[in-house]
Order: structure tokens, then C-alpha cells, then sequence
């Protein structure tokens, strides 16, 4: 019943985005496109699941700046199209577009839902030396569920307590989601539980358990 009421209000919302597109087309004239508008459509043509719409979107137009690139990259990250958010990554660069914080965590969690573990490393690292773009909290729950899917329990630890960022409840939980759905019952792993338990409050770990 809940895939039913999904596929009809998607179905719903592709029409009702279709109509407006259209009227769109036919009432805004000029030389040059709107990029707000532009950036709407391609984001709204990716949340209804028609991802090829919002490609053709993006290729046609005439400007491009941070929202229309970011809504590009969101919508291929959405999709699990992560090796093609990080080609549109570079393209950036040769328009002389400076990318943000959104568009980061876009494409890390699309790195991350695509197991591409040491491209979205080496894209955190690009992204604080060479776009300049201070992590925030999403950022790093993304570094921690790269280390967390890769079964790497101390290395995401060890990464929380190596950056200027206090291991909230988002990260904590991240790790203790690892704990207590492994099935290794190594020496090793039990140690590492015990280390990010001490760090968990009794309350919040029994919540985890349950």
C-alpha cells in the first residue's frame, strides 16, 4: 500500500511538473534562460524519478551558476549515479563556478550509496585544500558511514577524534548502528565496540538495541 501511495503521488507530481514546465515555455520569453527556473525544473524532474528530463534540462542551458549545478549533482547523487556527479564536478571548475557546502554533501553521499569509498576520501580532501569548503557535520557522517560500510570501526573513531568537530548524536549513532548490527565477534571488533560503548550513553546505546 505505501509503494502504491508513493508511485501515484510521484506519478501525480511528474504531471502536475510537466503542466508547469509547459506553461512555463509558453509564457517566459527572452534571450536568456532563467537560472532560478532552470535549477527548479531540474529539480523537480529528479525528484519524480525522470532523470533524463533533467539532464536535457542542464545541456541546454544558456547559463549555468552554484543552484543550477548543484541540482544537477543532487539529482545524479539521488539516483545513484555517483561516477557522474563527480564528472560534473571537474566541469565546475572550467565554468568558474564555486561550489558549497549542499553541493558537498551531495556528492559524498553519492559516493557513499555507490561504495565508491576512496573517491569520496579523496573528495573530502578536495574539498577543504582545493575548493576551500569547511566540512560541517553532514560532511563528516559521511566519512564515518564510508569507514562504517567499509567494516573500518577504529578508523572511524579514530577520524571523529582527529577533527575540530564535536561527535554528535548523528555520528554516534552512525557508529553505534556499526556495534550493534556486526556479526564479528573478533577480539578486535569487541574491543573497538567497547571503545565507542564508553562513548555512548547507556540510554542512548539501549535505544540502538532495540
Amino acid at each position: 500500500m505505501r509503494v502504491r501511495s508513493y508511485a501515484t503521488r510521484n506519478a501525480m507530481m511528474t504531471e502536475t511538473g510537466v503542466s508547469t514546465h509547459g506553461f512555463i515555455e509558453k509564457t517566459i520569453y527572452g534571450p536568456e534562460n532563467d537560472v532560478f527556473i532552470d535549477a527548479a525544473l531540474v529539480d523537480m524532474y529528479s525528484e519524480c524519478g525522470c532523470l533524463d528530463s533533467a539532464v536535457a534540462i542542464f545541456d541546454r542551458m544558456r547559463r549555468t551558476n552554484i543552484w543550477t549545478w548543484t541540482a544537477i549533482i543532487t539529482g545524479l547523487a539521488f539516483h545513484g549515479k555517483g561516477s557522474g556527479a563527480l564528472e560534473l564536478l571537474h566541469s565546475t571548475e572550467s565554468y568558474g563556478t564555486k561550489l558549497n557546502k549542499v553541493t558537498f554533501t551531495s556528492l559524498l553521499s553519492a559516493c557513499c550509496h555507490g561504495g565508491l569509498v576512496e573517491e569520496g576520501l579523496h573528495l573530502f580532501y578536495e574539498m577543504e585544500n582545493r575548493f576551500f569548503v569547511v566540512p560541517r557535520s553532514q560532511h563528516y557522517g559521511c566519512m564515518v558511514d564510508f569507514h562504517r560500510r567499509a567494516g573500518h570501526l577504529e578508523e572511524a573513531y579514530e577520524f571523529i577524534m582527529s577533527r575540530p568537530v564535536d561527535p554528535d548524536a548523528v555520528l554516534w549513532t552512525l557508529l553505534g548502528r556499526s556495534i550493534v548490527q556486526s556479526d564479528d565477534s573478533s577480539e578486535d571488533y569487541l574491543a573497538s565496540s567497547n571503545i565507542y560503548a564508553s562513548k555512548i550513553d547507556g540510554r542512548r546505546l539501549r535505544q540502538l538495541e532495540m
